[in-house]
């Protein structure tokens, strides 16, 4: 007999600290603070270009609000993978939509096919981080700064 168990977790909590434009600490209501990282997309690193921009977007939408988290996968930093909801928009989403960060690729495969869809709206666009005329994916920057130290 084969069982399996689905580890989903599902929390309310209020926002209390962005620290970039896709990572977010939120305080549950039972004192426990959890740091999620925003689940399929990848946003400018803060001393990126567009990283204090897309930092500012995501505060000015959910700084202080209570939010719900869905998702079930933690990364290596131990944060919670999770899809960030605020009046049931899909807070990811729309940092995508704005050009606040990319569709997180792995192996050069969107992890969340809808958002690769509307990072190209976005780049067609030239909103956001697409009016610059050569904006470098956080993963690319990341490795360039860690081979220049």
């Amino acid at each position: 007999m084969f069982v399996s168990f689905n580890s989903h977790a599902d929390i309310r909590g209020r926002v209390v600290r962005i620290l970039d434009g896709d990572t977010i600490e939120v305080l549950q209501e039972n004192n426990e603070l959890t740091r999620i990282r925003l689940d399929g997309i990848d946003a400018p690193e803060k001393a990126q270009p567009f990283g204090q921009r897309s930092r500012q977007a995501l505060t000015s939408m959910i700084a202080g609000k209570v939010v719900h988290i869905s998702g079930n996968n933690r990364d290596r930093y131990n944060r919670l993978l999770g899809t960030v909801w605020y009046d049931s928009a899909n807070i990811n989403a729309i940092q995508v939509i704005h050009g606040m960060a990319w569709a997180y690729r792995y192996k050069g495969k969107p992890m969340v096919p809808a958002y690769a869809d509307i990072e190209g709206k976005a780049r067609k666009n030239r909103t956001g981080l697409w009016a610059e005329p050569a904006p470098v994916e956080p993963w690319r920057w990341r490795k360039l700064q860690k081979s220049e130290n």
